[in-house]
């Protein structure tokens, strides 16, 4: 019969291949303890940037000249100081943003309620001017006498309020006429300040105007105002009077740049703004980009492109703040202006890493003059984890790798040893069911080899129990042979002899059937025992007082016997079944009383020890012939004639009740005869 074949998914190498996957809960349990590990220095990180910024502004306590005012936590900001950017060089004016368009994201943003009139505006220093780029989104732009117009306030080096407007007929160069202080009417016959030069230019959203004015005109205040003649709309930076009233021109504090300088710790960015989040100083800088370490580059792209998307980027926001920025407004620095501390964990565009923020008021006897805020990248904890990834995943890989090639190595040898025993079983037995062959009993320690050795003592049973049924068949065919011929004789001549002859045949006949029962009786004594071992009911008992019993009654039984019983004097219980072990003495008895020298005795013996009972039969006779077993069921050590069948059961009996009370049973000769011996457990 084909064997079935065994595919690969249901073999147990694959089984275990599949058990090998538990190893990749050892890499989750180590990356669960980097994850709290990074939580730990993200909390140390955030009160170390909240330290620092407290620091910060305890110093700047000390400096009030930069700061320009102060803030009322829950005041509205309605007016917006002006800042004045260092530039390179000077702007060409022509009414063009084209050379502003580099300082984006520092104009200075009005708009009006509905939003449909916008104010950006761009402030510059250079040498001894002040730039002015004005970009307006109008979609209606009028010129003329009643068009729209830009007026700007400022304090000349005297501090006189000077107000100038600049209302063009036509795009182009454009003049500021001086209004009067209380902005009643023009000031003369159209009186133009020849020193303010600008240039005003439409464009599809409206238009730009582009000034110029020397600084030597104006103190630090300056405000600005935008009319919108078709829809009546005003924006304004600031008060146009009187004189203190006017905004500011904010400018970079140096003094306080050389303050954070000597406290800022590396790759850390600190600025600090006054209290409308204008930048009076910044020191520091940040690499967002910068590689996570020095071994990243050195890594396979594949291994570092894992560790970057396993590590966790946990940003509130994205939002780039730009190292130039002029104007400080995402949320730490308006809620510390608001007299909260704050932070804030964002992650610029284009980039790896995560910036933790972390800002503080700084306050003055009349409220909030300014904030300070902290930055550091992740960088340093993502170098942390990103070293302790690459040496998880090395190490799991390998470990992985060495033990599912261990474990695929361990189970085809297993294989391969089930497969040997396997074809060695179907190899000893033949298609017929019999035994035509014999195990080698296995040398392995192991369950396989422990499952060899019981494969090799089934198959010696079995083949035992083969030889067994041959040698029943062909000992019945001997023992039946005998009686049957002498019943048959004796009955033929019955038919032919006299009267007087006739009775000694029937006789002859009758012994014939006598002897066919007793071989009946012996095989019914095998079966019935069989059955009474499944049905017996093991109890404790006195094995001593069992056997000085049983002795008494066999020599009642066997009077021309001489029986001598020794060693039963101590109690020696046991756990069994006192009929069995009867029987068993009864058939020890049989052996020893039919292979004992005539006038000698039988020694039965009871020997005790703490764990164990031994029951011995010695008897004086013939030796056991070499290589016989006579403990195997149909073996019998008889020669020549006998009076009595014996089909080779009683030792085999005896074995099968030693067995079933989990002892064992030996035979050898003695230098005068032979000593069979039952040894059992003792009973608890």
């Amino acid at each position: 019969m084909s064997r079935p074949t065994t595919r690969f998914w249901h073999s147990v190498r694959f089984k275990l291949l599949l058990v090998s996957f538990t190893l990749l809960g050892i890499p989750l349990a180590g990356y669960r303890f980097i994850e709290e590990t990074e939580q730990f220095l993200r909390d140390a990180q955030d009160q170390a940037l909240e330290t620092t910024a407290s620091s910060v502004a305890n110093l700047m306590h000390a400096y009030d000249t930069p700061f320009s005012g102060v803030a009322k936590p829950g005041s509205v900001l309605t007016f917006r100081n002006l800042y004045g950017h260092q530039l390179e060089e000077p702007p060409q004016i022509d009414g063009y943003r084209d050379e502003w368009t580099r300082h984006a994201n520092n104009f200075t943003v009005l708009r009006s309620v509905d939003e449909s009139l916008e104010a950006r505006v761009f402030t510059g220093l250079h040498d001894r001017y002040l730039y002015l780029l004005i970009g307006i989104r109008d979609p209606q732009v009028s010129y003329g006498e009643n068009g729209d117009a830009v007026d700007l306030a400022l304090t000349d080096p005297d501090g006189k309020l000077q107000r100038y407007r600049i209302q063009p007929q036509a795009p182009g160069w454009v003049s500021a006429r001086l209004l009067p202080d209380d902005d009643t009417a023009l000031a003369g016959n159209d009186v133009i300040e020849t020193a303010i030069r600008g240039e005003w230019q439409s464009d599809a959203n409206g238009y730009t105007l582009e000034l110029r004015l020397p600084r030597n005109m104006l103190q630090d205040r300056l405000s600005l105002r935008f009319y919108d003649s078709d829809s009546h709309q005003v924006l304004a930076s600031g008060h146009m009077y009187p004189a203190q009233a006017l905004g500011r021109i904010v400018q970079a504090a140096p003094a306080l740049s050389e303050v954070l300088d000597e406290v800022a710790p590396p790759a850390t960015r600190i600025w600090v703004t006054d209290h409308q989040g204008l930048v009076l100083a910044k020191v520091g800088r940040l690499d967002p980009n910068a590689p996570l370490s020095a071994d990243q580059q050195r890594m396979p792209w594949f291994i570092r492109e894992l560790i970057l998307a396993v590590l966790p980027r946990d940003a509130e926001t994205e939002i780039d703040l730009p190292a130039d920025s002029s104007h400080l407004f995402i949320r730490p620095v308006v809620d510390a202006l608001s007299g909260r501390p704050s932070s804030l964990r964002r992650k610029p565009s284009r980039s790896n890493a995560v910036v933790v923020s972390a800002a503080v008021p700084i306050r003055s006897s009349n409220g909030i003059k300014g904030a300070v805020l902290v930055e550091q990248t992740t960088n340093a904890i993502l170098s942390i984890q990103n070293l302790a990834l690459q040496r998880l995943f090395g190490v799991t890989l390998l470990f992985f790798a060495v033990t599912s090639l261990g474990l695929l190595a361990f189970a085809s040898l297993l294989a391969s040893r089930i497969t040997r025993l396997r074809d060695h079983v179907e190899r000893a037995v033949s298609h017929d069911g019999r035994i035509i062959g014999l195990l080698e009993s296995a040398h392995g320690r192991d369950e396989i080899g422990d499952l060899g050795r019981s494969f090799a003592n089934v198959l010696e049973r079995l083949h035992e129990y083969n030889h067994y049924l041959e040698a029943m068949a062909g000992r019945l065919a001997h023992e039946l042979r005998t009686p049957l011929a002498v019943v048959r004789s004796s009955l033929d001549n019955a038919e032919l002899a006299t009267d007087d002859e006739r009775q000694v045949y029937l006789q002859r006949a009758r012994d014939g059937a006598e002897r066919l029962e007793k071989i009946l009786q012996r095989l019914r004594e095998a079966t019935g025992l069989e059955q009474a071992l499944r049905q017996a009911e093991p109890e404790s008992f006195d094995l001593s007082a069992l056997l000085r019993h049983q002795v008494e009654s066999l020599r009642s039984s066997l009077p021309d016997c001489s029986l001598q019983l020794r060693g039963s004097d101590e109690s020696a219980w046991i756990h069994g079944v006192p009929d069995l072990i009867s029987q068993a003495l009864d058939k020890l008895v049989a052996n020893a009383v039919d292979f004992h020298q005539p006038g000698s005795s039988i020694i039965v013996s009871c020997e005790a020890t703490p764990g164990s009972v031994c029951i011995s039969v010695r008897n004086q006779g013939p030796p056991l012939p070499d290589g016989i077993d006579v403990f195997q069921s149909m073996v019998s050590a008889r020669t020549g004639q006998q009076s009595q069948p014996h089909l080779g059961l009683g030792l085999y009996l005896v074995r099968l009740i030693a067995e079933y009370h989990g002892g064992d049973v030996a035979a050898h000769n003695r230098s005068d005869g032979v000593e069979i011996s039952i040894t059992l457990p003792r009973g608890s």
